[in-house]
């Protein structure tokens, strides 16, 4: 049953007895101050049953320990100690000092409620409503955009143990009856089984190990019948079997039709991990490479105040999250974005047209486009219209041809033999220079042209480093690890992190609007 929160008032109030030890400019004080903006228990209401069980912790101050403790970036068990024993958090809760706190696990009970009812982004909201109504956020909105990694919390581990603990988790589900019948050449797949022990630096053990597990996947796959009709213990044991046979298929190849190797280089979106199978292998550089997740952010420009905030696979191209980062923020927020600044990840021509479908003005460095030490094709006047390319010296390419993506411009080998500039434009032999241009080549063209101007400069250079500070800070609380297996728990944590580092910014802006607190009267005996 849905437990309240209640004002009333002992003589263990920390109003009363610590007031004068906490600094009224802290998030702590801050957070007792603006509680009731922030949270209600009513907020939760519709996740609780109103007139059956006990009653719960009111999930309002269960949101608020959620709220400090990746404020200050501590653990569930360490959480629970500071609401028992740390005065600046029992000042933030509103609790009396001899408050004993609740279990560590309720905590995970009340994470796992909001994922089952879909509210994991309900303090985010909270944070941007609060924002509004402190006009940090109003009129239009000036974005930036960017992505940090997300490390992973699950164990990453090569072909073999892949293999061997997909086989491990798909026997662990099935029946008795069926785990009997079966007849495995490898005794490894116990709850303590240690791993098979072969000499690594030897091929012919390593091939025969290999075989084996192979063998073994392939016999498990072959006894069940997968039927997501079934019941959630059938359910389960048909998703462990997509993981086995996914690992089989993703990282096996037969050798002759009969011998299985592991196949050479890196599989598309390769799952890496059975205890996380949402996590990927991702690439912030040319060598800077991580496994999990990766986290990206649009913040305000003016307010500093992170408008949308997700969880994506590593693996995933920043680009790809650009138009449902900035639909979340419009919608979240009620504003229409104006503009939106990002590194070059953000600058292809897919992303342009999509934004400028939309309105949205984006500001980013699109990448030169050159043709080696010869005439780059931005010279090449261009008239989509008539298709027709004009090349630096007045001559028009003589054929068109279309291609998948767009058309190939074709000049002919006469008149590139007669052109004066001919070694600086093209070296081929059998035809002239040829000129593709792409579905979005105006979009890149302008870009390109924009990019050059003083306006263009002092606009990016001004408005790209506070999303790197931005992301420090986010960092800073804890979005460098997840803290759970799986994204959308992972997504859980990067939402309160956002509401927190949101929070913080609100309070800052806002005019301290304390009283002092009387002190109490002296006691007076009672006369006898």
């Amino acid at each position: 049953m849905l437990g309240r929160e209640t004002h009333q008032v002992s003589f263990f109030d920390p109003s009363f007895v610590c007031a004068h030890l906490i600094d009224k400019k802290s998030f702590y004080a801050k957070m007792r101050e603006h509680a009731d903006s922030i949270i209600s228990d009513n907020d939760f209401a519709d996740i609780y049953s109103s007139d059956n069980g006990r009653p719960s912790v009111p999930p309002a101050r269960l949101a608020k320990v959620l709220i400090l403790q990746h404020h200050d970036n501590v653990s569930d068990r360490q959480a629970l100690n500071m609401v028992r024993f740390n005065i600046l958090w029992k000042y933030a809760l509103n609790v009396p000092l001899d408050y004993a706190g609740f279990d560590a696990s309720l905590l995970t009970v009340f994470r796992a409620r909001l994922l089952c009812h879909q509210k994991e982004k309900l303090l985010f909201r909270k944070t941007l409503a609060l924002a509004k109504e402190a006009g940090l956020l109003r009129g239009q909105l000036d974005q930036v955009i960017d992505s940090t990694p997300m490390l992973g919390r699950g164990a990453v581990k090569d072909t073999y143990e892949l293999i061997r603990d997909g086989i491990r988790r798909t026997l662990r589900l099935v029946d008795p009856k069926t785990r009997a019948s079966l007849n495995l050449s490898l005794a490894c797949y116990g709850k303590k089984s240690a791993k098979p022990k072969i000499d690594w630096d030897d091929k012919e053990q390593r091939h025969q190990l290999l075989s084996s597990l192979v063998a073994d996947a392939r016999q498990v796959l072959s006894c069940l019948t997968l039927n997501e009709s079934e019941d959630e213990v059938s359910a389960e044991l048909a998703q462990a079997a997509r993981l086995l046979a996914r690992i089989l298929s993703q990282d096996i190849d037969e050798d002759n039709g009969t011998h299985p190797r592991i196949r050479q280089g890196v599989a598309k979106d390769r799952v890496i991990s059975t205890t996380d199978p949402d996590m990927r292998h991702g690439r912030k550089s040319s060598s800077g490479t991580f496994n999990g997740y990766k986290a990206h952010i649009t913040k305000e420009l003016t307010s500093d105040i992170v408008t949308s905030i997700t969880v994506a696979p590593g693996n995933r191209p920043d680009g790809e999250e650009t138009e449902r980062l900035l639909a979340q923020a419009d919608q979240d927020t009620s504003l229409h974005t104006r503009s939106v600044c990002g590194d070059g990840a953000y600058s292809s021509g897919a992303i342009k047209e999509t934004l400028h479908r939309h309105g949205i003005q984006l500001i980013s460095k699109v990448p030169a486009c050159t043709h080696g030490k010869h005439i780059s094709k931005e010279y090449f006047h261009l008239n989509r219209a008539k298709h027709e390319v004009i090349c630096p010296q007045g001559k028009k390419a003589e054929r068109c041809s279309r291609t998948k993506d767009g058309h190939i411009f074709i000049f002919s080998r006469e008149t590139c033999r007669a052109c004066p500039r001919r070694h600086e434009c093209t070296t081929a032999t059998r035809t002239g220079r040829t000129i593709t241009v792409g579905p979005y080549e105006e979009y890149l063209r302008q870009a390109r042209r924009y990019q050059k101007t003083d306006a263009f400069k002092t606009l990016y250079h001004t408005r790209r480093p506070p999303v790197e500070r931005k992301i420090s800070e986010l960092v800073h609380h804890g979005l460098r690890q997840s803290r759970y297996r799986g994204m959308r728990k992972s997504r859980l944590q990067a939402f309160c992190i956002a509401a927190v580092v949101n929070l913080k910014r609100i309070f800052k802006e806002q005019k301290a609007r304390y009283d002092w607190i009387a002190p109490l009267p002296a006691l007076v005996p009672v006369p006898t």
